[in-house]
């Protein structure tokens, strides 16, 4: 029997459930209140399903540390809370500054090609293609800090294997994803 992305989702959530490594932000009602720690947050509309599948994204990667003679490699220091300062392939729309309608809103699909003009831009109506609000959000994230196979995963691997096993049944990536 051919394993489908729910199902594949669906196992990787309950590993990481078992590991008490697992978030999950649903409808938040305003500023969202990010968990420590470091991973991949996936983000989807209303429920969890290929369908609804918005963006896949990473916070944390493996580097090596410059001017390091043992040459040790470890995590830097990018955590899930970060990500709420991006403008650019998406935004989490919490400013004061944000006209009403976009107000608690995850906006996708930036217009401006260069990241400068984008942030420049970002608060403008017309600044991103599309947008779903926060009652309409679930935030899912698979959170290393807490994972007790500390060799099995990186953030890298998660987010690849993900992207991966959706693009395998769809041909396509997730709306805000632009790479794999």
């Amino acid at each position: 029997m051919k394993k489908t992305f729910d199902d594949f989702i669906e196992n990787l959530m309950e590993e990481f459930q078992k590991q008490d490594a697992l978030d999950i932000i649903k409808s938040p009602k305003n500023k969202i209140k990010w968990p420590n720690g470091f991973g991949v947050y996936t983000l989807w509309e209303n429920d969890i399903a290929l369908k609804n599948l918005i963006y896949v994204g990473i916070a944390g990667k493996l580097k090596r540390e410059l001017h390091n003679e043992q040459n040790k490699v470890s995590f830097n220091n990018s955590t899930f809370n970060e990500r709420k300062s991006r403008y650019t392939p998406y935004r989490f729309c919490e400013s004061k500054k944000e006209h009403d309608e976009f107000k608690f809103t995850f906006r996708f699909g930036p217009k401006y090609t260069k990241g400068e003009e984008q942030n420049k831009n970002k608060y403008e109506r017309n600044a991103y293609k599309s947008y779903v609000p926060y009652k309409n959000l679930v935030i899912v994230l698979f959170n290393l800090r807490f994972f007790k196979q500390e060799n099995k995963y990186t953030p890298t691997l998660i987010e690849s294997l993900i992207l991966t096993k959706y693009w395998i049944q769809t041909k396509t990536l997730p709306p805000a994803n632009n790479e794999l």
